[in-house]
């Protein structure tokens, strides 16, 4: 999901307003870098001013981030005896499917993230995809007819956050610093209708068959004997 600019305070007041200093700290991962580094110093200056409890953990590559989500941010999920909470991803995690390397989107499992919701910001580019247009936890339905696009919170539409977004139930939330509305709505179009196509099911032939021509189609390499010297 992505919260566009014209909404960039709302997360942040409701988390000024449902916190209080009992509550699970706020898990700032931050990565060595001087942009991520003067980020964190002015969120952490903020969060002590509204008594919000946080604590932060550098990350120093996509290895980090792993051992973090393993070590951190799982046993904060509620289906792991945790109470949820937020966790803010600075400089680090735009590039990748951070549900999965985070371990918060489980293969085969519909219960993730399980409110856990992760605030992403980051310059670095391209962006992940999974992370913008998607990233929320399904509404749970009887239906399997129904499209994973229409299964998406309430407030969200095509990974766009509006204004009757409750925070509560976790996801990967992008901060849009303009980038997103401005140049991604080919990819956004694109990731919708993946999202919507039916399981085709593979019983490898076609893969064989593809190899096979590929292998008798594909020109042989005459070897090159080198003389001494």
């Amino acid at each position: 999901m992505y919260l566009p600019r014209s909404l960039i305070s709302k997360l942040y007041l409701h988390l000024q307003n449902t916190r209080h200093p009992l509550s699970p700290p706020v898990l700032i991962l931050v990565a060595l870098e001087p942009d991520a580094l003067c980020a964190c110093r002015i969120l952490t200056r903020l969060l002590k001013h509204d008594y919000i409890p946080h604590k932060i953990q550098p990350i120093s590559g996509y290895a980090d981030l792993e051992r973090a989500g393993r070590d951190l941010v799982l046993p904060m999920m509620e289906s792991n005896g945790g109470s949820g909470g937020v966790v803010v991803s600075l400089g680090v995690g735009g590039m990748v499917d951070l549900g999965s390397l985070l371990g918060l989107e489980p293969e085969g499992d519909e219960a993730t993230f399980s409110g856990v919701e992760v605030w992403v910001i980051d310059s670095h580019r391209p962006w992940n995809l999974g992370n913008v247009f998607g990233g929320f936890p399904l509404e749970a339905t009887d239906d399997d007819t129904v499209p994973l696009s229409t299964r998406c919170p309430n407030g969200v539409k095509a990974g766009r956050i509006d204004r009757s977004y409750t925070p509560g139930k976790g996801g990967i939330v992008v901060l849009d610093d303009g980038d997103i509305e401005d140049s991604l709505a080919t990819e956004r179009d694109a990731y919708i209708a993946l999202l919507d196509m039916p399981d085709v099911e593979d019983d490898g032939e076609e893969l064989v068959y593809i190899h096979t021509i590929a292998l008798k189609t594909t020109p042989k390499r005459t070897p090159v004997h080198q003389g001494p010297g």
